[in-house]
């Protein structure tokens, strides 16, 4: 791997701003300090478009029972005044409502906690009942409104955090933006699936709402591996001369001379088009490659968002 400075370094001597190493003087400073953004620039250019970065983050779904029967938990539920479930324990909760008024939560009929309720749209609630001597648990919704209440599940397990527990319903979304922080996108063909009765496999059941948002199937349980192409690190005026470029021979050789084009416009014109005309080249053969980055692995350690 190059470090930063071998990026540096290639930079100027392409500019003719340095022999065998980095000097900082007038010549260099200014070309130096400009150097982060444009590498930046090139890096995001080439690895959405060109050569990606493939990383991996692991979500496990498991089989969490619920205390709340089908006949309340599956189908929607739609009053003007109140409702309420019960069960005979309970530790955390899930479920959907549309409309405005409040659910009262009971635990052994001690309120436990209330919830304003005011939307148009269904909006999803969870969080955590603490119940650790299992007494019977009941929620109760008051409206003076059309309610509807759906996907409605107590659950007897508690939780690390309220984020984390698992909504009830058919199609379980994750946001891959908070799974990976420098998520771009999937990878279409690097879902694999692994069940306890099914081999790790690469597998289709699967889609994507809008750009950021996986959606798998409830009853899969399992661990899927979820392939995708990251944004790759910023690089800034702190990072330091040893700092090694995670990216490919190939990517790291198109660096200098894109970076080169945009510094020495002012300087030589004719020398940064030539520049700019060489990378191109190099990047429209990245582009038409079928070679991808090595896999990296990131594992989440609760799998559910």
């Amino acid at each position: 791997m190059s470090t930063w400075y071998d990026l540096k370094l290639a930079v100027l001597q392409k500019m003719f701003a340095a022999d065998d190493r980095i000097v900082a003087d007038e010549s260099s400073l200014g070309y130096i300090a400009a150097m982060p953004h444009c590498a930046n620039e090139g890096l995001a250019l080439l690895a959405t478009a060109g050569k990606f970065i493939t990383k991996s983050v692991k979500i496990a779904q498991m089989d969490i029972p619920n205390l709340v029967s089908e006949s309340i938990s599956n189908p929607i539920h739609e009053f003007s005044d109140s409702y309420t479930y019960q069960t005979d324990e309970g530790q955390s909760f899930y479920f959907e409502v549309s409309g405005t008024g409040i659910c009262n939560i009971y635990v052994d009929e001690t309120l436990f906690d209330t919830i304003n309720i005011e939307n148009k749209g269904y909006e999803a609630f969870k969080g955590l009942i603490t119940n650790t001597d299992k007494k019977p648990v009941k929620f109760e919704f008051i409206t003076s409104y059309p309610m509807a209440i759906k996907n409605v599940a107590i659950y007897k397990e508690s939780f690390a955090d309220a984020n984390d527990v698992v909504p009830f319903t058919d199609k379980i979304k994750y946001d891959m933006t908070a799974l990976a922080e420098d998520f771009y996108m999937i990878d279409p063909q690097g879902i694999y699936y692994e069940g306890a009765y099914q081999k790790y496999l690469q597998t289709s059941d699967f889609y994507q709402e809008g750009t950021k948002t996986l959606v798998l199937d409830r009853d899969m349980i399992g661990n899927f591996t979820i392939y995708y192409r990251a944004y790759p690190v910023q690089i800034t005026a702190e990072t330091e001369d040893e700092y090694e470029l995670p990216i490919d021979p190939e990517v790291y050789v198109l660096l200098p001379l894109y970076m080169a084009s945009q510094l020495y416009k002012d300087d030589d014109n004719g020398i940064a088009t030539a520049y700019r005309n060489e990378f191109e080249v190099g990047f429209d053969r990245l582009v038409n490659s079928a070679n991808l980055s090595a896999y990296e692995q990131f594992t989440s350690d609760s799998g559910w968002i």
